[in-house]
């Protein structure tokens, strides 16, 4: 059997699909933890510095008090105080008492938001304590760890030396590219870096590995060293580099790789890209098989198939000589097989990425010997190591030249959204039906008069095959009107797709999530395919309302995200918060209008009647201001009233309108006021509404005791079906014609209204 290795990796990772898929595995989701005091027992087998604090991971933990179990496990732990130097905490492999405070990782609410508790249970890690304090520590006599605790101690001097030659930027992609760190990488870097499709360069690869160790070879053969014994030491070398950096997943894929190369080359056997990548992959998935739902693994492991699999089709069908060519070539096929997954990990692909690239990938080899000897050097001749690092810091320049040329191209970003996994196989499916016709359908003999015409054809049934899996990728069969009520914590965001062409969203804010537009609100948005948002409604400038549309007037990219108009309330009693929000939209080119009492808009016959606030009414407080939209005209069944934190007068004012009309009783949809609380949403609102579902956005555990028992039962008896946030993230409600679907996502059930 030809390339046995990757016919079992296929098999194993075809079963390991099918078994994930029938037993989902659940990170580990113990609420008792939450907020508790825990002291546990357990040894180090890891510490790193991040943020200005000090973390330890325990492993085999045992908990003393506090909780009740007896699960060992492993632990991250955020020490209370830094000590600003790792060699003063506890050594790799020792034994230590520590209590702190208990930290659920939070998962994902949202769909496209990324789940932090399914990366961390991939890593073995279960839960966190904060603010933690050392009770006791024990050295043992005979520490098999002592070489980890030096490759920490040495990395953290050469990351405290590159921040002293690079500076707090790029010091995070140098740390990040050659010490696996990624600690010192902002946002704003790793957005850029990927939207120019240049983000493979910021993690260690086979690239880092390969021009290392081939260096670390071609030196010791340079010195009279033998063949094997060379490929051995460098082995060492490069294995003792790995465990440097911290073993990532691409480190490790990297290093199997490498060996099997040199060993391939030692015995006289042509080395072999897909067999030795299969090899990898299948001793990472026999120790850690849950690597298979990592984003890292699959993308590693993806670019190096795009390689071995299209790079060779390519090179036949482009048979152009020349390291541009090559490079091209290659580019292409990493691209190109990479797409879904870009797709499905990052909703969108970069459309110059692979020109882009053909200035990165030769200028990285430069750029990583020169920081290497600079950060080795400058730990022990500071200025020497500011003269070695002259080179890659012009690269890094040109490096942001290229990310600030690629935002300001056109299109230089396509937003597709997340393809579902029904068109992520098709896909596969048509490259190998593509790879399948390329071996059955021979390339005439090198002297024929044919070979030209068969390689012009296979060109066209290549790239048509492509651009037609392109096209399967982008496809998104959905209704013509969708409302989502996105989960921000305690906050309001809803965002409604009409036509798959035009998106309104209804507030953006939390107060108690952090850069919310960031993590939870523009992940969505683009996952569902969009790099706008047309109108952008603000119901009241409480913050935990606007919040999150501040953050994207105010970052200098906008988070990927543009909003074309802002709609603010029509009121005289207007604060600062009101002002500058208009005025950050207006710096941006945004659209700013008001809406009061009585304004209609209509987009793809879905009509928008403001209802409040009314034209030089006087309110008690700011909440009873809020815009109040009524969505009719889809059809003669769908309504949806959206109240803002409305109340008092504010509900006073919905109560006549809405009793006033015949047409406005009975609601479909209602997104509750003011997160559920008891002094909103009364009992003649509800009579004269009676809405069939109910929307209310509110925090786990919030404070405020949202939503209230009392509205609940309010609801209840109007027999409203209800969906909280807190319980089930994200909710999405699809209207087609007269039947509605409505879709949880934390639950996994769906309901469905006639």
């Amino acid at each position: 059997m030809k390339r046995p290795a990757c016919f079992i990796a296929c098999l194993i990772l075809l079963f390991l699909i099918i078994y994930l898929q029938l037993r989902p595995p659940d990170p580990f989701s113990d609420d008792r933890i939450r907020g508790r005091t825990i002291t546990v027992s357990g040894t180090v087998d890891d510490k790193y510095s991040k943020n200005s604090s000090d973390y330890l991971i325990i492993k085999d933990t045992a908990v003393i008090s506090g909780l009740q179990s007896a699960e060992k496990g492993k632990v991250i732990v955020k020490l209370k105080e830094s000590e600003e130097d790792l060699s003063r905490l506890p050594v790799t492999g020792s034994g230590v008492c520590i209590t702190g405070k208990g930290m659920i990782f939070s998962e994902a609410r949202n769909p496209g938001n990324f789940d932090l508790a399914a990366y961390e249970m991939v890593r073995g890690i279960d839960y966190e304590l904060y603010d933690a304090v050392i009770l006791s520590e024990k050295t043992p006599g005979f520490n098999p760890r002592l070489l980890d605790e030096y490759m920490c101690r040495i990395r953290e001097n050469l990351k405290d030396t590159a921040c002293l030659i690079y500076g707090e930027e790029d010091s995070g992609i140098v740390c990040a590219m050659l010490l696996g760190d990624r600690t010192g990488l902002s946002d704003e870097i790793k957005d850029g870096y990927r939207r120019s499709g240049m983000s493979h360069i910021l993690c260690i690869s086979a690239l880092h590995i390969s021009l290392l160790g081939a260096g670390i070879l071609k030196l010791l053969r340079k010195i009279g060293m033998n063949k094997t014994a060379a490929y051995i030491l460098s082995f060492i070398m490069i294995t003792l580099y790995g465990r440097l950096t911290g073993s990532g997943i691409s480190t490790i894929r990297a290093l199997i790789t490498f060996a099997l190369i040199m060993t391939a080359d030692i015995i006289g056997r042509t080395p072999d890209i897909l067999s030795s990548l299969s090899a990898a992959g299948t001793v990472i998935l026999i120790i850690q098989p849950l690597y298979v739902l990592d984003s890292g693994f699959v993308l590693s492991f993806t670019s190096v198939c795009g390689i071995g699999i299209l790079g060779p089709v390519f090179k036949r069908l482009m048979p152009v000589r020349g390291a541009v060519a090559d490079a091209f070539r290659t580019s292409v096929s990493i691209t190109v097989f990479m797409l879904p997954v870009t797709l499905y990990y990052f909703f969108g692909a970069p459309l110059y990425s692979v020109l882009i690239n053909l200035i990165v990938i030769p200028l990285l080899a430069i750029l990583l010997v020169s920081a290497l000897i600079s950060i080795v050097t400058g730990c022990f001749i500071p200025l020497l190591g500011d003269a070695a690092s002259i080179p890659a810091r012009v690269i890094l320049s040109l490096y942001r030249s290229l990310t600030g040329l690629n935002d300001r191209l056109p299109f230089s970003l396509v937003t597709s959204g997340r393809p579902e996994i029904w068109q992520i196989t098709v896909f596969y499916l048509i490259i190998a039906g593509l790879i399948i016709y390329d071996c059955i359908c021979k390339y005439p003999d090198q002297g024929s008069t044919g070979r030209a015409r068969g390689i012009r054809l296979k060109r066209v049934i290549w790239i048509t095959g492509i651009i037609f899996g392109v096209l399967i990728l982008t496809v998104r069969l959905r209704p013509f009107l969708s409302i989502t009520m996105i989960d921000t914590g305690q906050g309001d965001c809803h965002m409604i797709e009409i036509d798959k062409k035009t998106v309104v969203m209804i507030d953006c804010g939390s107060s108690d999530i952090d850069r919310t537009a960031r993590y939870r609100v523009v992940p969505y948005v683009r996952s569902r395919g969009y790099d706008r948002i047309d109108y952008a409604i603000v119901t009241h400038t409480d913050e935990d309302h606007i919040s999150g549309y501040k953050e994207i007037f105010s970052a200098e990219d906008h988070l990927g995200i543009r909003i074309k108009t802002l709609i603010l309330p029509d009121i005289e009693d207007k604060d600062d918060a009101y002002y500058d929000l208009a005025y950050l939209a207006a710096d941006c080119g945004t659209s700013v209008v008001t809406v009061k009492a009585g304004d209609e808009f209509e987009l793809h016959g879905l009509k928008f009647e403001c209802m409040n606030p009314v034209e030089g009414m006087k309110y008690s407080d700011p909440n009873s201001a809020s815009v109040c939209l009524l969505l009719s005209g889809f059809n003669d069944r769908f309504r949806a009233l959206y109240t803002g934190d409305t109340q008092n007068e504010g509900e006073e004012v919905l109560n006549n309108a809405l009793s006033g009309s015949e047409s406005c009783h009975g609601i479909t949809l209602l997104k509750c006021a003011h997160h559920g609380s008891a002094y909103s949403t009364g009992e003649d609102f509800l009579s004269i509404t009676r809405p069939a579902v109910t929307f209310i956005s509110a925090g786990m555990d919030n404070s405020y005791g949202h939503p209230s028992k009392a509205l609940l039962s309010r609801l209840d008896e109007v027999q409203s079906r209800v969906f909280v946030t807190s319980k089930s993230g994200a909710v999405r409600m699809d209207v087609y014609g007269k039947k509605i679907k409505i879709h949880e996502f934390i639950k996994t059930k769906e309901d469905r209204y006639e």
